[in-house]
């Protein structure tokens, strides 16, 4: 086993190498400011290695010694600084084992970053260059996060660290254009941003359902009792059962089943709204709760999900692994409804999967409620 010292030493010599053996010329200054950039990058991803738990994901703080470098180095500079610390992050760091292409994307969003900052100098250039970092590094991602805190109230993604590693990058460039000495001053709050991300990531896991993301079913109890105790009247909530999911499974196989649990994990986050709280009770069963509705929105509201159910079609791949797509989702849905502030959640798990029993009962693909009933 490769000791973390070795590595260390080894890709800190092979940077600052790399940079003598592209730009002859480079100073001493420009060389040390590599050297510790790098070392300092090294040591931060090395000690949050060693800390890491093997089954939680981590974030990569690369972007801040990249973005640092960016600002203080010439081109050639920050093409070596960024390749080191990304590849590095490649066989050593929270993502190791990941594609190529992000050691690729890098260097070229932090080729970007010195363009920017050489256009346009000063804070507000020191400013665009860690966004054009961030852009070009973590762009899809951030709009994917974005879209998702917009949809759930309750998401808390990881929006914000890539933004704090850009931040930070800003900040250690602008310091260590002044000097050296506040390059080690970044360690600090950069393993903190690791250490809180890794939280972040243990409280998600703990909270929501690894096939669909939707919360699991503790974190909705939680949740909706919360909820419920500041909505003192009209709150509903639905139980969602897919109809003969058992036999989809037999048909075509669990990881096509598995596709459709997400695909309807889609529907139920997008039909219902923000302050909704969706999760997946078990199985193929999922709850929603309806703050400040009506029995008549509530049974409307199940309508609409139903019909974007029914209305789905997933490509997937059957028991054989050859594509095929599954049409003809239904699901039977049950709604209970209170308007007294000292109901529980748990009371009304019980109307709402008595209702669903009566909708399977009645022949499936249907919402059952009180004020369908009366009718």
């Amino acid at each position: 086993m490769i000791s973390a010292a070795a590595v260390l030493v080894s890709a800190a010599v092979c940077g600052v190498g790399l940079i003598w053996l592209t730009v002859p010329s480079v100073s001493w200054g420009t060389g040390r400011k590599a050297l510790v950039l790098i070392l300092c990058g090294l040591i931060q991803a090395e000690l949050a290695r060693r800390t890491a738990h093997a089954d939680t994901p981590g974030v990569s703080a690369a972007a801040v010694w990249v973005v640092g470098a960016a600002l203080t180095l010439p081109l050639a500079g920050v093409m070596v600084v960024s390749a080191v610390l990304l590849t590095h992050d490649q066989f050593r760091g929270p993502r190791r084992g990941s594609h190529l292409g992000r050691v690729l994307t890098g260097t070229a969003g932090a080729a970007l970053a010195w363009l920017v900052y050489s256009a346009a100098g000063g804070m507000l250039g020191a400013v665009l260059a860690g966004l054009a970092h961030l852009a070009a590094t973590n762009g899809p991602t951030l709009v994917r996060e974005a879209r998702r805190l917009l949809r759930d109230a309750h998401h808390r993604g990881s929006i914000g660290d890539g933004m704090t590693c850009a931040a930070l990058g800003v900040l250690l460039g602008s310091f260590a254009q002044h000097s050296l000495l506040a390059v080690p001053l970044v360690l600090l709050p950069a393993a903190y941003l690791q250490r809180a991300a890794r939280g972040r990531a243990l409280r998600h896991a703990a909270a929501h359902d690894p096939k669909t993301q939707l919360w699991n079913h503790a974190a909705w109890q939680t949740l909706s009792s919360a909820a419920l105790a500041s909505h003192r009247t009209h709150t509903a909530v639905l139980m969602v059962d897919l109809d003969h999911f058992k036999r989809l499974n037999d048909t075509y196989g669990h990881q096509a089943g598995d596709d459709v649990l997400t695909c309807v994990a889609h529907v139920l986050q997008t039909t219902t709204r923000r302050n909704d709280i969706v999760a997946r009770f078990g199985g193929e069963e999922f709850s929603i709760l309806l703050p400040g509705v009506t029995e008549q929105q509530a049974c409307q509201a199940a309508e609409r999900i139903r019909d974007q159910i029914a209305a789905l079609t997933v490509i997937t791949t059957n028991l054989h692994g050859r594509p095929t797509t599954i049409k003809g989702i239904t699901a039977s849905i049950g709604v209970a409804t209170t308007h007294q502030g000292e109901a529980c959640v748990d009371d009304l798990l019980v109307h709402a999967d008595r209702w669903l029993y009566e909708a399977k009962e009645s022949g499936r693909n249907r919402v059952c409620g009180p004020v369908l009933a009366a009718a």
